[in-house]
């Protein structure tokens, strides 16, 4: 038992992720009252929403009367939408009141806190105009919100995450509930997708085309600035304009985001597919949302001007230290700049290293002091080789020492930290190599060619307590299979001594497989163009380790080569459903997982090998 648990420890430090619940208190993003539309698939129009379930959402009113919503960032600072206050003069905007916590507006709720507003930053290229881009605002208060289990912060978005078309996202407000109707007086709440970009283009053009052309105002047509949610057969709409658009992330869902500010729509929930056929005034449209994602620079430098002036120092930029191009084949990156100090928060820096043609990146982390959470939703180090395509995602304070980034010779490093709460930073060296021969533990390694790898020292024995990483990209419309052609690791029930773990994307929420023993298992398919391998190792009792190649499979080719499959490799299953087999982490139970159409249809049983989900950095 100690053993394992000693295996187990090491495993969680290093990759410093897993299965995600949000604890108590958590800073952004994790309400401690579930939304009724977490588990829903469909919802037409809209529900009443339950009390506490959008801890972050704010009313803003004139009169007792709602005109807006927003969002709470911090406990000083709200973001809703520039149109809001696109006409309030500064005298006007005294009279405006800020109520935080409120679910009915006709009593006065539990946690419920009315505020003042300090000051109105409106974004300084928003114009009534052109009132879809740039729509959003930053309202500083008076007094700082009182945090409770009611009333909470929303998470920003990372600049280096991606979310997929068709996300369901969650809006809620105190709107109309159709058309020309009443408001609602208790919050309501809809479930949204998201709509791919060049659709939601299309469709504004259809709608709105002078706000994407303006050429009346002898302008060049402004940049889209916007995202759209909401069926293309209408029925379901935002409500609540300026308030968020909060999208789930990680696995388990735990926290959420603000992806877009409310901003505009045609019509309330009405059909939008057939734009064209229809006369303008019946057109509709899906919500249009601010994009919170490219607003970030714009939020962090407001957040952080502020913040700065308060301490009585100079703005400097949004990054603290310099960031941008180097060119050196060698150098040092950190922040803060110097050593024993703290880094600032609402910092945004990302640098570019570029080194000569024919080499390589060897990267060096010497020191990481980041603010630690397990998916790093708050202050995060990114290295990236390209668009999507993250090689490390870093935060706390345990870390891989190298990462070396085979055959590339551009690296992006992206670091952000947020609201509140900092460490004492990172140091990185970087250097370009034409070669690494054979890297030791404690290392994580690029693959984006057909090649051969293996565990460090093979075929001599892997040494104990070795991490090993490797991060596999295949060109678009790939798909990556990895066969074993030697292996020998330590065997133990679910792996948990020794193991090799197979997985789908960086973060480790899409497990595949984990194997060990001393028998050479079958191909393992990827399910998307990344696959991550990581090879882990206990404090006792070592072997020859394994020996693999990599090969990258079009789409096309993997669904002609796996048609004669079907039957046999899912003997158990009916003849109409086609399954990936695997084991349950929990029970080693063998559990089926749906194929999905863009992954492989060829299916193995890992049945001699034991399956466990682990977590990734």
């Amino acid at each position: 038992m100690k053993k394992t648990t000693a295996a187990l420890v090491f495993l969680y430090l290093w990759t410093n992720t897993g299965t995600f619940t949000p604890p108590p208190g958590s800073k952004c993003g994790a309400p401690q009252v579930w939304s009724s539309l977490v588990h829903a698939l469909r919802v037409v129009g809209g529900v009443e929403a339950t009390q506490g379930s959008h801890p972050w959402l704010v009313s803003l009113r004139k009169k007792g009367l709602t005109f807006c919503g927003g969002a709470i960032l911090s406990e000083h600072w709200i973001m809703t939408a520039a149109h809001c206050f696109s006409s309030t003069s500064r005298e006007s905007f005294r009279s405006v009141r800020v109520v935080i916590g409120d679910f009915d507006q006709h009593i006065f709720d539990e946690e419920e806190q009315v505020f003042t507003i300090k000051g109105i930053f409106v974004h300084e290229k928003y114009h009534h105009t052109l009132p879809m881009n740039y729509d959003i605002a930053l309202l500083e208060l008076n007094q700082p919100i009182q945090l409770g289990k009611r009333v909470q912060p929303v998470c920003l978005p990372l600049r280096d995450d991606h979310t997929q078309p068709d996300t369901n996202c969650i809006v809620a407000g105190w709107g109309r509930t159709k058309e020309r109707g009443h408001l609602s007086s208790t919050l309501r709440e809809v479930q949204l997708n998201l709509v791919e970009p060049a659709k939601c283009k299309y469709v504004l053009q259809t709608v709105k085309s002078s706000m994407l052309s303006p050429q009346r105002l002898n302008r060049p047509p402004p940049a889209l600035t916007v995202l759209c949610a909401g069926p293309e057969t209408g029925g379901r709409d935002a409500w609540g304009l300026g308030g968020p658009l909060v999208c789930p992330v990680g696995s388990a869902g735990g926290h959420w985001v603000a992806l877009g500010v409310t901003s505009w729509g045609k019509g309330c929930g009405r059909s939008w597919e057939l734009n064209n056929s229809r006369p303008p005034s019946q057109r509709g449209s899906p919500g249009v949302f601010t994009d919170v994602k490219l607003m970030l620079p714009w939020i962090k430098l407001t957040l952080r001007h502020a913040e700065l002036k308060q301490l009585g120092r100079p703005l400097s930029r949004l990054c603290s230290v310099q960031d941008g191009s180097v060119t050196d084949t060698e150098g040092v990156i950190r922040n803060p700049a110097s050593q024993h100090r703290y880094y600032d928060n609402n910092q945004l820096c990302v640098w570019s290293i570029n080194v000569p043609a024919g080499y390589s990146i060897l990267i060096e982390i010497e020191h990481l002091d980041l603010e630690n959470d397990s998916y790093c939703l708050y202050d995060r180090l990114t290295l990236s080789v390209g668009p999507q395509k993250p090689v490390g995602i870093l935060c706390g304070v345990f870390h891989p020492r190298y990462l070396f980034l085979n055959n590339s010779h551009h690296a992006s490093v992206f670091f952000s930290s947020d609201v509140s709460a900092v460490g004492t930073g990172f140091t990185m060296k970087y250097r370009a190599v034409p070669e690494l021969t054979d890297p030791g533990c404690d290392t994580v390694v690029l693959v984006q060619n057909e090649s051969n790898i293996h565990s460090p020292g093979y075929p001599q024995h892997y040494m104990n307590n070795c991490m090993f990483r490797w991060v596999i990209y295949a060109p678009q419309g790939h798909i990556i299979k990895l066969s074993l052609t030697d292996f020998e690791l330590e065997e133990s029930s679910r792996c948990l001594y020794d193991s090799l773990a197979v997985f789908g994307d960086l973060e480790g929420t899409e497990d595949i497989a984990v194997l060990c023993g001393i028998s050479v298992p079958p191909p393992v398919i990827s399910y998307h163009s990344v696959m991550v391998l990581q090879f882990t190792s206990d404090s006792s009792v070592t072997h020859r380790g394994f020996r693999a190649h990599i090969e990258f499979i079009h789409h096309s080719d993997l669904h002609q080569e796996a048609k004669p499959c079907e039957k046999k490799c899912n003997k158990d299953l009916p003849d109409d459903q086609i399954h990936t087999t695997q084991f349950d982490s929990l029970t080693g139970q063998r559990r089926v997982k749906a194929a999905d159409p863009q992954q492989s249809s060829e299916a193995f049983d890992y049945q001699n090998f034991s399956y466990e989900s682990s977590g990734m950095d």
